[in-house]
């Protein structure tokens, strides 16, 4: 068992490899397969993320309880191209109906349409750490690897046609029944799947069609040909017995009554006579500050690439690794994505301590990739300061150092990379100093709010060395605690002297901590923007 300081793990992934174990026909040495697997409809967004990480844990829990496992993804890339996607240039409505493999590239950098986004998804894969079989189903259908495959659902088409019927609103005819046939033939002159089948030869193997979109009638033979698909919930059934599949996930809308699952695991036992897998439904990604469900086709995505500029490769891990699949999620852009990297380097710092309970520890051993380490620079202090330095990373290097917290160049370069990155596209807000006083906000202000920002200059001027983190701490909050009673609550006070400095800081209403600011940065550089001393000594 997967076991953490002597407990058992109660993780999602632990608990399902332990499942899958516990099968009275594994072997400690079968080695059990797990497949994902996308359609290359468009860009792959990271959503998708979901179905691959499932499956990867999944196999990462096995082989630490010491079963063999392999990890198997799927390219559904022999699936028709549906429609023009964002971005894709309109007259590529030509090339519906063929398979995704059978389109170009829009951009002319990959061998086909599919190919562009399957091998930019892996390489995000392969970023993050996740091994893995890819299968090119477009290579494999037309290897005539599936051949027999296809015969016997053929053979089983009455049969597959009431499976289907069973699982539909709709009655069917006995007509139908008869006419049915359980396979997409793509046409042999335009390869569009707009055809009709108008013959079946009593032995099953040989189909005469007509196609609607280039009007060619032709003959496909089983035997020679290979431009013939199985259906989706037919073609899923076939793929679990050839592969020996004993996991794998998918969406929820997999998992209602009658939905693929269900039909597929029918087909699976009455056609193919093979078990289906065990499945594990999971719920949709979203994307924080986005309306509705990530499309690859819509445009309305972010993709792995995407989020690995602001994401490390752990802390994305960690993201997916601690949320279980039956709960959903968003994955963080916005301002939020401070609290993200706050809690991964928590539960570090926490696990030093030994304070981490057992779901916390198996999350964190999930994330970690090998030969990597991760320092728990904090991101919310580099993402303050980062902009004040204008990317001088000696400068970050001495603001670590003022502020009691020594991390050399090396230890932050990578997340730095991600915070600049993170500013660029996402940040709302960014930690700039202005450029000159703002007098106009500084007339505004009480007497008392006034001989605040005094008594800080004063505090600066005589300030040296330039104050530590505590001092500097300190000082902040005592400046408007000054003539109050010791019962009187000073909070009200200390959260508009901040409001105060920040404005006249940075044009806002926050930034970074204040004594943090204060002990990191050189006090000449901002001193002029608080300094109204002659101001009111003139006045």
């Amino acid at each position: 068992m997967v076991a953490l300081h002597g407990k058992v793990s109660p993780h999602w992934a632990d608990q399902i490899a332990l499942d899958l174990i516990s099968q009275s026909n594994v072997s400690p040495s079968s080695v059990l397969t797990c497949c994902s697997g996308i359609s290359p409809s468009g860009a792959v967004h990271v959503g998708n993320l979901r179905d691959v990480f499932t499956a990867s844990f999944v196999v990462q829990s096995l082989r630490n309880l010491g079963q063999p496992a392999r990890l198997i993804h799927s390219w559904d890339n022999f699936d028709r191209f549906r429609k023009v996607p964002y971005g894709v240039p309109p007259s590529f409505a030509e090339f519906i109906g063929k398979p995704l493999s059978h389109v170009p590239d829009p951009g002319d950098c990959h061998a086909s349409y599919a190919k562009h986004h399957e091998q930019i998804f892996e390489a995000s894969l392969g970023a993050l750490g996740i091994e893995m079989a890819y299968r090119d189903q477009s290579v494999l259908y037309q290897s005539g690897i599936y051949r027999s495959a296809i015969e016997e659902a053929i053979r089983a088409r009455r049969e597959i046609y009431d499976i289907l019927a069973r699982f539909r609103t709709q009655e069917g005819s006995d007509a139908q029944r008869e006419q049915y046939v359980p396979v997409t033939i793509y046409c042999k002159r335009c390869f569009k799947d707009t055809t009709q089948i108008q013959s079946i030869e009593v032995t099953g193997d040989l189909f005469s069609y007509r196609c609607t979109s280039c009007r060619n009638e032709d003959v496909l033979s089983l035997e020679t040909d290979t431009n013939v698909k199985l259906p989706w919930k037919i073609d899923w059934a076939m793929r679990w017995r050839h592969e020996g599949t004993v996991f794998e996930p998918g969406g929820k809308d997999h998992a209602t009554r009658g939905g693929s699952f269900e039909v597929a695991s029918e087909i699976a036992l009455k056609v193919y006579h093979t078990p289906p897998p065990r499945f594990q439904p999971y719920e949709f990604v979203g994307l924080k500050g986005q309306v509705g469900k990530m499309s690859g086709s819509s445009g309305a995505l972010i993709t792995p690439g995407d989020i690995l500029k602001i994401y490390q490769p752990e802390v994305l891990r960690w993201v997916f690794a601690q949320t279980p699949p039956t709960r959903a999620f968003d994955i963080v852009v916005d301002e939020t994505l401070v609290r993200i990297y706050d809690s991964f380097d928590g539960a570090h710092s926490t696990q030093r301590q030994g304070t981490n309970n057992v779901g916390t520890e198996r999350a964190l051993s999930l994330a970690s990739l090998p030969d990597r380490q991760v320092y728990p620079v904090p991101f919310r202090h580099l993402a303050h300061f980062a902009d004040i330095v204008q990317g001088n990373r000696q400068a970050i290097e001495e603001i670590f150092t003022r502020i009691g917290t020594p991390y050399p160049k090396h230890t932050f370069e990578e997340r730095l990379q991600k915070v600049e990155a993170w500013l660029t596209l996402y940040a709302s807000e960014r930690t700039v100093l202005r450029d000159t006083q703002d007098d106009a906000y500084y007339q505004t202000l009480t007497p008392e709010e006034k001989k605040w920002l005094a008594s800080l200059c004063l505090w600066l001027d005589d300030k040296q060395p330039p104050p530590t983190l505590p001092e500097a701490t300190e000082k902040v909050y005592a400046i408007p605690k000054e003539g109050l009673s010791e019962e009187s609550d000073a909070r009200p006070k200390q959260k508009r002297f901040f409001q105060i400095v920040y404005h006249l800081l940075f044009g806002k209403d926050s930034g970074p901590r204040l004594g943090t600011f204060m002990a990191a940065v050189p006090s000449e550089k901002y001193i002029k923007l608080i300094d109204f001393r002659t101001v009111t000594m003139g006045g």
